[in-house]
């Protein structure tokens, strides 16, 4: 996405994303989501949220007898919902994104079917969602209550491992990204198990040359790439401190980049279940916004990810 508008002050809080969709949903009413494979409780409990507050009007499709048990349960009238019937997973993922394209929904999401499933569904040829030159890619919004600021985590759940050129189109999306939350000069950490560059580690190596392409003015003004760095090293001034590195960006990363999916699913759920992170995930590249949730995560994190959605969308509408 390309956005018209960008916040001129950089948001540090998820609260003020939610704040910026309420006001959008009162301006333009709700938006309109479509849940794939709508039965599942936790998606139900973040959209049955996020209904409430007046931002989303849910559209559910999947299997009609299972989405209807699953409103019961948590105390929902099934006749209040929109539902669409779709028993089979894959039909059910590509008649949900069929209704964000055809204008009858807004935005897309992902209900109880793995995410490799849910994008194979989109990415399939006959969908013609995702153009040649296109890069889609994840990126994770972290609110932690020891920082002050948000960090922004990439990729957690789409690209299982990325090369070199990969990297550097995760980096470019993550650039977008932030700028759409008032961030134009991000700082950018490219994680690493420790921030020497090592031979017998070759994503140290890869790691150090994108921080030299940095050094010399290859990526846009402003923008400031490290590696390798350690976690530690990326967020905490004392950790940086302590180990003497002399670095612009070690300690302030706004940005954390790693290269392969294991690693940023467990820092993702990490920072979720041990430290209680509030989070809200989007997916950048593809022309509408797609949500995809943890099972780990709470409703009020999905309500933080509809509110990252609505705020997209206003920002590629041109909308304050």
């Amino acid at each position: 996405m390309k956005w018209k508008y960008q916040v001129k002050e950089p948001i540090r809080k998820l609260d003020q994303i939610y704040q910026a969709a309420s006001g959008l949903a009162r301006e333009n009413g709700p938006y309109r989501i479509a849940l794939a494979v709508g039965q599942d409780l936790l998606c139900l409990s973040g959209l049955a949220l996020g209904r409430e507050r007046g931002l989303i009007e849910p559209i559910l499709v999947g299997h009609q007898r299972l989405i209807t048990e699953a409103l019961e349960k948590l105390n929902l009238r099934h006749q209040d919902w929109m539902i669409y019937a779709e028993k089979d997973h894959h039909l059910a993922a590509q008649k949900a994104a069929k209704l964000v394209t055809s204008g009858m929904a807004d935005i897309l999401m992902r209900g109880r079917l793995l995410a490799r499933d849910f994008f194979r569904a989109l990415l399939a040829p006959e969908m013609e969602l995702r153009k040649p030159d296109d890069f889609w890619s994840n990126i994770i919004a972290f609110e932690v209550d020891e920082l002050d600021r948000l960090i922004f985590l990439t990729d957690c759940a789409l690209v299982a491992h990325s090369d070199l050129p990969q990297r550097l189109r995760l980096i470019q999306n993550a650039i977008e990204f932030a700028a759409l939350l008032g961030i134009k000069e991000p700082k950018i950490a490219l994680l690493a198990a420790v921030e020497s560059v090592t031979p017998g580690m070759p994503v140290s190596l890869e790691e150090a040359a994108i921080a030299k392409m940095s050094e010399r003015g290859q990526f846009q003004k402003g923008v400031l790439i490290d590696g390798p760095l350690s976690l530690d090293l990326s967020i905490s001034e004392e950790s940086v401190k302590k180990k003497g590195i002399d670095s612009s960006v070690a300690g302030k990363a706004d940005i954390l980049v790693v290269n392969n999916i294991h690693i940023g699913n467990t820092l993702f759920k990490s920072l979720v279940t041990l430290c209680g992170a509030k989070s809200a995930s989007t997916v950048m590249g593809p022309s509408f916004p797609v949500i995809i949730t943890s099972r780990s995560e709470s409703p009020e994190n999905i309500l933080y990810s509809l509110s990252l959605a609505i705020m997209m969308i206003g920002a590629k509408n041109g909308e304050k």
